[in-house]
């Protein structure tokens, strides 16, 4: 897999985009050092400093979408953690919360975006490595490796295209036991979940209400209980409280 690398640009999202529309198949990753319009889920935005965060967008050429779709991005943050725990194993337990939040001690640690343009996958992946400090709206929040174990203060692009090698290969592997023993990785998901009990904006029905996490189910879409005492079950959420 070939990774292009940037110094900067507004998000490695639109870059891939450019490589899928354009059908240049050169590239299976987009990289850079820094983003200066990175995005999150539904809008959001996300922080980073030059050299201190993995920043890549992986396209899945020739790669079949699970069924459901919307599977994906939980794929994508399992795949990231499993990554992460074998490229740093001295790391503490990396837990998930749906549909895409990597959590470290309590604190989100990275995320997951995917789009498809063309019928292929782009799947963003922002994980905070060697920061030491965050903005002070994000100090409460926020985690990042070096805060939890020994890292240089920045990471080269060398040991990034080794960790992105890594999460590929985890993503790919996860696909292809979704084909054949999805209860496999629904069981994997579980090992590190952290979403039951959380309350979310549930944004299929009308007026978004609020409601409570119960579970994530088999085919990955979120069980919640509405104000109204029903279940619901959906792919399309928001987490309706910034967890401390």
């Amino acid at each position: 897999m070939l990774i292009r690398f940037y110094d900067t640009v507004d998000s490695t999202q639109t870059y891939a985009r450019a490589l899928v529309e354009r059908g240049d198949r050169r590239w299976g990753a987009v990289c850079a050092d820094t983003q200066t319009a990175g995005r999150g889920r539904q809008g959001a935005t996300w922080h980073d400093t030059p050299n201190q965060s993995l920043l890549v967008s992986l396209i899945l050429w020739d790669t079949l979408l699970p069924q459901p779709a919307g599977a994906l991005s939980a794929f994508a943050s399992l795949a990231t953690a499993q990554a992460l725990h074998a490229h740093y194993p001295n790391l503490p337990p990396i837990q998930l919360k749906y549909p895409n939040d990597l959590m470290l001690l309590g604190r989100k640690l990275g995320g997951a975006l995917v789009e498809v343009a063309e019928g292929v996958a782009i799947v963003g992946v922002g994980v905070n490595l060697a920061q030491r400090v965050f903005p002070t709206e994000l100090e409460s929040v926020a985690i990042s490796l070096a805060q939890a174990t020994p890292m240089p203060e920045t990471v080269s692009r060398e040991e990034r295209a080794a960790l992105i090698a890594r999460l590929r290969d985890a993503l790919i592997e996860l696909l292809s036991l979704w084909a054949t023993q999805p209860d496999a990785v629904h069981k994997l998901w579980q090992a590190r979940d952290t979403t039951a009990g959380r309350a979310y904006r549930v944004l299929d029905l009308p007026d978004h209400p609020e409601a409570l996490a119960l579970e994530v189910a088999p085919d990955f879409q979120l069980r919640l209980r509405l104000p109204s005492g029903a279940v619901h079950a959906t792919y399309y959420v928001e987490q309706a409280r910034p967890t401390p």
